[in-house]
């Protein structure tokens, strides 16, 4: 991508012009003597469109500097003196012309007006009030009720107790002072690998090299060996990702009300960074700050369920229980009894069907959930409700018992052995009849009916 920055020229030698930036050392290279303009001199400052490449800066247009615009002429407009006229004096009459007033400025009295004494018109007299349908006698002005006082005072209400807060996390802010460090002290033929590196890493690099040969090839030139920018990048890839976290841990340091996530990112990736006795230095305070942040947060969880049960909202109590602020949170025994008992007590016929629909769902997600034991159901029930239950009941498993669900078998897991098939469906051969007893002497014996076995058919597999 190409960008645009000030530059001066510095030489010039057979058609070939030195540059740098403006009021600094660095970029600077060559560029062609046909790109500039004609009168173009040593020490001018001109605006340069350059594009940044993996092998050095390419300047591809120059803009002449722009000369100081001279001040165009004007034309003098004289025009005709002005004639000398008499001077007029305007004197207004006093109380001037207003509602009820004359064409001499006179208010005329309020008996002369059309109507009398009152400014609506001759309308006659007000007609007297009669009586009320009731036949009770109208009120007088005197003894009617106030309606500026309430007419029944309600007691104060008492002030809620005070709550912790949970400060508002922000997002890290990485600086670059290491980052601009780092490559402001590399050659001018490193700073590109560099600046792809902060971008993209070793991955990024290789995709630029990869892009800049198509383009190049596209173009009809010669393509970058790229061997030499990948070593050059396999080299420069600890100073970056050290110079990054660098920027990033001397950001985390700086904000007060940095998030969770980052900071304990920024902890993470110190391990392999931290090398020197500074940068020790600050992945111990980072820890540090993070070890306080946690135990901070974990008090903060454990007093806001303990406030829960104290005001009697169990359902956001036992809500805060399943969401543990850090993995390695846990509560204590004597609390987890207190929410198990308050959570089985709750559970009762006598409890409304959503509170205690909000109250098994809230406690399906809580670390205790295989305590729960159901005292009964609600005393008024609908499919709908039966059906949100069911669902829950999976991970209670008190409340298959109290629905009245029989747990199925587990479904048999993919890719396990066939079961064992019964002995009774085994087919099994028929014995041989057994044989004739011998006839006694003098005696013929009977004759030897032979019958056939039966042929038993084994189903194919």
């Amino acid at each position: 991508m190409s960008q645009r920055i000030d530059i001066e020229l510095t030489s010039e030698l057979n058609d070939t012009w030195t540059w740098r930036a403006a009021g600094a050392r660095q970029p600077k290279g060559t560029l062609e003597g046909s790109l500039l303009y004609s009168g173009a001199r040593v020490g001018d400052v001109v605006r340069a469109e350059l594009e940044r490449l993996i092998d050095g800066v390419t300047i591809l247009s120059v803009t002449p500097p722009k000369s100081a615009k001279a001040r165009p002429e004007t034309v003098e407009m004289v025009g005709r003196p002005e004639p000398d006229y008499p001077t007029v004096n305007v004197q207004y009459a006093e109380g001037g012309k207003g509602r009820g007033e004359g064409r001499g400025g006179e208010r005329r009295p309020r008996g002369d007006r059309p109507g009398g004494d009152r400014p609506g018109g001759d309308r006659g007299p007000r007609p007297e009030r009669g009586p009320r349908p009731d036949g009770a006698a109208r009120p007088e002005r005197s003894e009617r009720p106030r309606t500026d006082r309430p007419l029944v005072e309600r007691p104060e209400r008492p002030a809620r107790p005070e709550r912790p807060t949970r400060d508002n996390q922000k997002r890290l802010t990485v600086k670059r002072v290491h980052r601009d460090a780092l490559i402001a002290n590399l050659p001018v033929e490193e700073r590109p690998v560099a600046e792809q590196l902060f971008r993209g890493g070793i991955a990024g690099v290789r995709q630029a090299i990869i892009d800049q040969n198509a383009q190049i090839k596209a173009a009809g030139g010669t393509e970058v060996p790229s061997a030499p920018l990948l070593a050059m990048a396999d080299r420069l890839h600890p100073l970056v990702k050290q110079a990054d976290w660098l920027d990033k841990a001397q950001s985390a340091l700086d904000s007060s009300d940095l998030s969770m996530r980052d900071l304990r990112q920024v902890v993470t990736q110190a391990d392999g960074v931290a090398r020197d006795d500074a940068s020790r230095e600050m992945s111990a305070k980072l820890r540090e700050r993070l070890n306080d942040r946690v135990e901070a947060q974990r008090t903060s969880w454990v007093t806001d369920i303990e406030a829960s049960i104290t005001e009697n909202k169990l359902v956001r109590g036992v809500r805060l229980a399943g969401r543990v602020p850090d993995p390695s949170a846990k509560l204590t025994p004597e609390l987890v009894a207190k929410l198990v008992a308050a959570t089985n007590a709750e559970l009762c016929s006598e409890t409304p069907a959503d509170r205690w629909l909000a109250l098994v769902e809230a406690a399906a997600d809580s670390p205790f959930r295989r305590d729960i034991v159901p005292a009964g159901l609600p005393s008024k029930t609908n499919e709908a409700f039966l059906a949100s239950a069911a669902q829950a009941s999976n991970r209670i498993p008190a409340l298959l018992k109290t629905l009245g669900i029989t747990m199925p078998p587990p479904p048999r897991q993919k890719g396990a052995p066939t079961p064992p098939t019964p002995a009774a469906a085994i087919p099994r051969p028929i014995p041989a009849p057994p044989a004739p007893a011998p006839a006694p002497v003098g005696e013929t014996p009977a004759p030897v009916v032979e019958t056939p076995a039966p042929v038993v058919e084994t189903p194919a597999p």
